[in-house]
């Protein structure tokens, strides 16, 4: 009896529609309880910017392999403003070993090549015993981890009553670079500005100590959870309580929209970060691998 031929097709977008973001987190929620590991594909971030900005429309960052119309893998490429790519994917358990992420990958790293940023980040969850092999496959070497950290234990809200967070608007687009520039020595690619009738699910918090900004803080909000990223305090006010009293605030204004869910990425060796988010009941839940990739490495397109 012959082999049954299925329909195959590789899809490239520059960006997430609201159908391709539900298939996507289907597909991803088939491998989390599959492979008991996370991945870090920052759909929300993703499907915002197609939303609320016209960033990154030029670009080819989606990377989608269809079998009979069934989504069965998925690669993309994030990028925040400091001309580094960072690719995570996946594919569906049934559908491995088969040739279909490698096509995906090759493709991705042909584009990322066409737009030659100084830095190639692959990313995978420790526990990722297929992700760790594929990366050292392709010639990918060790970079750096981050912790992927859960809000668990009890917080009190700070006494310090001079901290403020209010959210940004438009005008404090120019301060939001300034600091992430001097904080994280990049700049993001969006953030989000509170428009008036708006209700974006970023939200960028600027923190003012006496009428001053001092540091910022996002908030990706979801249904019912939210991420904190782009956290920092400005070099000549850390060091007083200032950061545990602003991230106290912020966790007190998540929990005041009923959201328990409370999660955010830091680099394992931050001490000073994984001690902070630790006072405040944050503990571990997996550690990210990212390594670096030869972006002189010749990738091709077999026939």
């Amino acid at each position: 009896m012959p082999e049954k031929v299925f329909d195959q097709s590789i899809g490239l977008k520059q960006y997430l529609s609201e159908k391709e973001y539900k298939e996507i987190n289907q597909l991803q929620e088939i491998c989390r309880l599959k492979d008991k590991t996370n991945l870090k594909l920052e759909l929300d971030y993703k499907l915002n910017i197609h939303k609320h900005s016209e960033i990154g429309l030029k670009n080819t960052n989606e990377f989608f392999y269809y079998v009979e119309g069934v989504l069965v893998a998925y690669i993309g490429i994030s990028s925040f403003g400091d001309n580094t790519a960072e690719i995570n994917g996946m594919t569906h358990p049934d559908w491995r070993r088969k040739g279909i992420f490698k096509k995906l990958f090759e493709l991705a790293i042909q584009e990322c090549q066409k737009r030659n940023f100084n830095k190639i980040l692959l990313l995978t969850d420790r526990n990722s015993i297929s992700g760790l092999e594929f990366i050292k496959a392709n010639g990918g070497n060790y970079n750096f981890s981050e912790y992927r950290m859960k809000q668990l234990g009890e917080y009190t809200e700070e006494n310090i009553n001079s901290i403020h967070l209010r959210e940004a608007k438009k005008h404090d687009k120019d301060e939001i670079a300034r600091q992430d520039a001097m904080l994280f020595g990049k700049g993001e690619q969006y953030e989000g500005f509170l428009e008036e009738g708006e209700n974006p699910s970023e939200i960028t918090y600027m923190i003012e100590l006496k009428g001053e900004i001092i540091g910022k803080i996002r908030v990706a909000y979801g249904d019912d959870s939210a991420f904190i990223c782009g956290f920092g305090i400005i070099s000549e006010f850390r060091g007083k309580g200032y950061g545990k009293a602003a991230l106290k605030a912020v966790l007190k204004l998540i929990s005041g929209k009923n959201i328990y869910n409370i999660e955010l990425d830091v680099e394992c060796k931050n001490d000073t970060a994984l001690n902070l988010y630790k006072a405040c009941g944050f503990q571990e839940k997996s550690v990210m691998d990212y390594y670096k990739y030869n972006a002189k490495n010749v990738i091709s397109i077999e026939n």
